[in-house]
């Protein structure tokens, strides 16, 4: 039976430095507005936000590097470095990851104008400063699109008591200026009114709903059957750089290879399902991995697969091959794949388990149609998983 490996730890540090930070976030937007507004906490006493906004925002940015170096750091959750930075690329929940992407682009800015305020004009400085707002919301999508742990009470908390007061200071700030244009007081009170509803509502349809995993990215089936999508360049460039790098994957009618590395398991979900992956190397394919993973029930050390998702892909991140496991009897995976020309390679695995469960040994054995050409067909994005519990 193919035993289930142990949590990583990464997982639990990324989610909580994730909390942490947004709680952080929702501070340090409070403070701001109380610095900007010129607000008091009574009546002759002037608060101290300015040194505290600025200090909470060191404080976040720790906070922000211990959250993205856990979750690259984490093998299983398939986000590299260049995800943190460039939305939608990510193979795992590409959308929800990429609107973080995007929420730390915009943070690096506002941070960077603001070493440089002195030397800026106010107006420009101002400008960026304003995109602390949708840093915000962003965020608040991110956390319930990409977590895990979203249908939580305490989870649900965190969003909604943190939301409901930087809102509710946003509110504040606005009354506290009379002679702002009616035109200007309407749109931000209405926007102050619609986002947070629109956020409530989609949250309530989407990540709270029942059947979330399932659609963030296809959730836990089709989370890993679906891949992220990326732009013609993009993918024009992944070509490149594998050509570059990696040899063209050769595959006689018959295929043979050793194939070892490591095992990897998620949290489960609410239905109780965990996902399983297995990636390793191919020794008779230099610069390419084998990654197999397995979704269903735990089962007597094991797990009852109800989904699967096989990709052949290059070190360099290119997706070759693409399939399922077709069929899975104790500790051998059998499974078929194809490329993008429509070429399929059926294979068989016998897998040896590490004494600590999170390692395996193993032998590959497979034939192809006879159509195959050689080269180097590629997907344009990664396969993806979800973990969901």
């Amino acid at each position: 039976m193919i035993a289930a490996a142990s949590i990583s730890p990464l997982w639990y540090i990324s989610r909580s430095a994730g909390y942490i930070g947004l709680i952080l976030l929702g501070v340090i937007g409070v403070l701001g507005i109380i610095t900007a507004g010129n607000l008091k906490m009574a009546q002759g006493t002037k608060f101290i936000a300015p040194d505290l906004h600025r200090s909470l925002s060191l404080l976040a940015i720790v906070v922000l590097a211990i959250h993205v170096g856990a979750a690259v750091a984490d093998k299983y959750s398939f986000i590299g470095l260049k995800d943190v930075f460039i939305p939608f690329m990510s193979a795992y929940r590409p959308i929800w990851v990429g609107l973080g992407a995007i929420a730390v682009d915009l943070g690096i800015a506002v941070l960077a104008t603001s070493l440089i305020r002195v030397k800026m004009g106010y107006r420009s400085w101002k400008v960026v400063h304003w995109a602390s707002y949708p840093i915000f919301a962003l965020s608040v999508i991110h956390g319930l699109g990409s977590g895990t742990d979203t249908s939580l009470w305490f989870s649900k908390f965190i969003y909604l008591v943190v939301g409901g007061v930087l809102v509710l200071s946003i509110i504040a700030r606005l009354l506290a200026q009379p002679d702002l244009r009616i035109g200007k007081k309407v749109a931000f009170f209405g926007t102050s009114f619609l986002v947070p509803l629109a956020i409530v509502a989609w949250a309530v349809s989407g990540p709270l709903a029942s059947n979330w995993p399932k659609r963030a990215q296809g959730g836990l089936k089709q989370a890993v059957l679906t891949s992220a999508q990326v732009t013609p360049a993009v993918a024009k460039s992944k070509q490149k750089i594998t050509a570059a790098t990696v040899p063209p994957l050769q595959l006689s009618s018959t295929y043979t290879s050793d194939w070892s590395g490591s095992i990897d398991q998620s949290p489960s979900n609410a239905q109780g399902e965990i996902a399983l992956r297995l990636m390793g190397k191919l020794s008779s394919s230099p610069g390419y991995l084998l990654s197999v993973v397995l979704i269903g029930v735990p089962l007597n050390g094991g797990v009852s697969m109800t989904s699967s998702l096989v990709e052949i892909a290059s070190t360099t991140g290119s997706v070759v091959y693409k399939g399922s496991v077709t069929s899975l009897n104790g500790t051998t995976i059998v499974g078929q794949v194809s490329n993008t020309s429509g070429q399929t390679l059926s294979f068989s695995a016998s897998v040896n388990l590490g004494s600590n469960g999170s390692s395996f040994t193993g032998i590959m054995a497979g034939s192809k149609s006879s159509s195959f050409s050689s080269g180097v067909p590629s997907y344009s994005g990664g396969g993806s998983e979800s973990r969901d519990h």
